[in-house]
């Protein structure tokens, strides 16, 4: 499967964003592009505000030839998520809206909750989402691994000042859950707060196949291989081993 990451700088216009992915996407083929969190709009709340209920629909303008995942905001009844989408050919869907909203950056106070999780298929392995403070609460993966997820993805936009954080949950999470674990942050400057990056790919491992440190307004790609899980899990069954007679499901 091929992974392309786009660390990017978010602008304070959604059609910059949206011409920016294009801009970088248009030049890979057959890929999963993987964006930040919130890509369109960043945290600016009156910004987020003042956009139409139907803004989620702009995802249509993304080039044809790729599979993107990332979020976005999506109003639904007066409601407004951050929600997970996967854009590919046939359209767009969005199977996760985030169940932790960050108080730090009063999303509680402006998003509303998701209410539950889940799994999808890309190009036959088993795949399950997260966005950014979802990294902080590990029960929730655990939900995934459980019911075979073996590539996490996890849009974010994580500040520069907790980047140590991001990596070491990152990779244990991937080690944990003997899965592929993807994110793909923000970087820069945006809205006054200074973004990380360091986008990577970690194999179930823990090791990194691909980091992209600080660069900004860049698409790295690499090709992983999801029969790396599958001999892992093979070779050690941890999941064999759970005692929820102990612990709990």
């Amino acid at each position: 499967m091929k992974i392309s990451l786009l660390q990017m700088k978010i602008e304070d216009n959604f059609k910059k964003n949206i011409e920016k992915v294009s801009d970088f996407s248009s030049k890979v083929q057959g890929s999963v592009v993987v964006l930040p969190e919130l890509f369109t709009t960043g945290f600016n709340y009156d910004y987020i505000n003042s956009l139409p209920e139907d803004h989620d629909t702009i995802l249509s303008r993304l080039p044809s030839g790729n599979t993107y995942v990332g979020s976005i905001v999506k109003k639904i009844d007066g409601k407004t998520y951050n929600s997970f989408f996967l854009k590919n050919d046939r359209g767009f869907d969005f199977p996760y809206s985030k169940i932790h909203l960050f108080p730090l950056m009063d999303e509680d106070k402006h998003f509303t909750k998701g209410k539950g999780l889940a799994a999808f298929k890309l190009e036959g392995a088993v795949c399950g989402c997260g966005i950014c403070f979802d990294l902080r609460f590990p029960e929730m993966f655990r939900i995934y691994f459980k019911s075979g997820v073996e590539i996490f993805f996890l849009p974010t936009e994580w500040p520069a000042s907790r980047k140590h954080h991001l990596v070491t949950l990152a990779t244990a999470r991937a080690i944990e859950n003997q899965s592929y674990f993807i994110f793909c942050n923000a970087v820069g400057n945006i809205w006054g707060e200074e973004f990380a990056g360091e986008s990577s790919v970690i194999d179930p491992y823990g090791e990194l196949e691909l980091c992209m440190g600080s660069q900004v307004d860049t698409i790295d790609i690499v090709e992983i291989d999801i029969e790396k899980v599958r001999e892992f899990r093979s070779k050690i069954p941890t999941s064999a081993y759970l005692r929820p007679d102990i612990y709990g499901q």
